[in-house]
């Protein structure tokens, strides 16, 4: 426990109920094919002998799909392919030149599951990451699909008859189908969600609202893509698989673009933010450990995805201004210079900045850096709640001098509480007293 509890600072706890977040995934993931098992096993061997070449599709499908993984730049991890396949799967009824798929909500999570698990192995065979709490969590969000879907009040002689009565209107059965489709996805979205609100403690709500609004593209393609494969299943067999999938392996193909675009320009911003490193004038790492930590900060606070990559760049550059000093501060600590020196390598920095003209926002969230809190509690002066926190997380970096023990940690905290309020912003203070018992995190400041 560090000294700044005791000056009334909020003590550094993760809620209990969020540390059980993913066990409780986990549970509830082995409760569901528990579950299955128990009611379907004397039906399993019938049900793949008689849709075998269905069920070797999809499992097929669903593996390769897991391979094909996406790591959104918020975190989440997100495979479109399986997911989008494990939702055809659980809304397929006829098709053509095959017997009805008509197999209860069991079944369909044996064979999500299956396939699921045989994909994760693969992932460990090649040596990449898994989260066994997402496979957990899209086996539940399947069966939910599965079992809404099943459970629609529709009139029909059979359970799949409103399906191919064309007296009834398609979009309603599109509807049904789009509507179980979001069901299973969100409680699928919920559930990662709280798992990763407790690894990072951020706040339940913004980390799910992050989840729905990033790559909003991509979610809409996810609910789109199972019951497309459920229509054209009719009329072309087997063929609706790699013909629903289409779309979704082409927008998965744009977003992958997209993350590898943003994290090479993110590469290049962390490249020239090492300038003032290489020149002497600032610590190493010093630039990439002010942004992962004005990263966590801000996620912590419930800034949302579109803000926190213009703060990285701004935190990744606060130091730019130095290159223009005649002589170094010492260990290029600007928290010790003084405000018109400190005021000067921030209109710097930003003036720099500001060159390459699409770095705008960044440049003024370097410039407003130095102004201290006061100016926003007694004058009302407009401070980006960005700046305040990239003001927060260098003075912790300079004072601690980038150790992480316990003695550098207290020490540099009692020297920002003894400018809180004034300096410093307080709720911001907060917020870096939970992200220094955090657990390590990647170079963005998410895992």
């Amino acid at each position: 426990m560090t000294r700044a509890w005791h000056l009334g600072l909020p003590a550094r706890r993760a809620d209990g109920r969020l540390r059980r977040a993913e066990p409780a995934v986990l549970a509830l993931g082995a409760l569901t094919v528990g579950w299955s098992l128990l009611t379907e096993s004397s039906r399993l061997g019938v049900t793949v002998r008689e849709h075998a070449a269905v069920l070797a599709a999809f499992a097929v499908a669903i593996v390769i799909g897991e391979q094909l993984r996406i790591q959104m730049p918020s975190g989440r991890v997100t495979a479109p392919v399986s997911t989008a396949s494990a939702i055809a799967l659980a809304v397929l009824g006829p098709l053509d030149g095959k017997p009805m798929f008509d197999v209860p909500v069991g079944i369909v999570a044996l064979v999500v599951a299956a396939s699921l698990v045989l994909g994760a192995l693969l992932r460990l065979v090649r040596h990449l990451h898994v989260g066994w709490y997402v496979v957990a969590a899209r086996t539940v969000g399947v069966v939910v699909t599965a079992a809404f879907l099943r459970a629609a009040p529709l009139e029909g002689s059979g359970r799949w008859s409103w399906e191919i009565d064309h007296a009834r209107p398609a979009w309603v059965v599109a509807v049904v189908m789009l509507g179980a489709a979001a069901a299973g996805l969100f409680v699928e979205i919920l559930l990662t969600g709280f798992v990763r609100a407790q690894r990072h403690g951020l706040p339940v709500a913004s980390t799910l609202s992050e989840e729905l609004e990033e790559a909003q593209a991509l979610t809409l393609g996810l609910l789109a893509a199972g019951p497309l494969v459920a229509f054209l299943a009719p009329e072309v067999g087997l063929l609706a698989l790699p013909l629903g999938l289409l779309p979704m392996v082409l927008t998965y193909i744009a977003v992958r673009r997209y993350t590898t675009n943003r994290e090479t320009y993110r590469q290049t911003i962390a490249t020239l933010s090492r300038l003032t490193e290489v020149a002497g004038y600032t610590p190493e790492g010093h630039a990439a450990r002010v942004a992962k930590r004005s990263v966590t900060i801000a996620r912590s606070m419930g800034l949302r995805a579109e803000d926190l990559q213009d703060l990285e760049y701004a935190a990744l550059l606060h130091d730019l201004g130095q290159v223009g000093l005649r002589s170094p501060i010492p260990d290029g600590a600007t928290v010790l210079a003084a405000p018109d020196d400190q005021r000067r390598i921030a209109s710097e920095g930003a003036r720099i900045v500001r060159r390459t003209e699409v770095l705008g926002r960044v440049a003024d969230l370097m410039e407003r850096q130095t102004t201290p809190f006061r100016h926003v509690r007694e004058w009302g002066e407009k401070v980006p709640l960005e700046s305040r926190i990239i003001k927060v997380a260098n003075a912790f970096d300079d004072y601690s001098h980038g150790r992480t023990d316990h003695t550098s940690v207290e020490a540099a905290l009692e020297r920002i509480h003894l400018g809180l309020g004034y300096e410093y912003d307080p709720e911001v203070v907060e917020a870096l007293i939970r992200s220094v018992s955090l657990p390590a995190s990647g170079p963005n400041g998410m895992s």
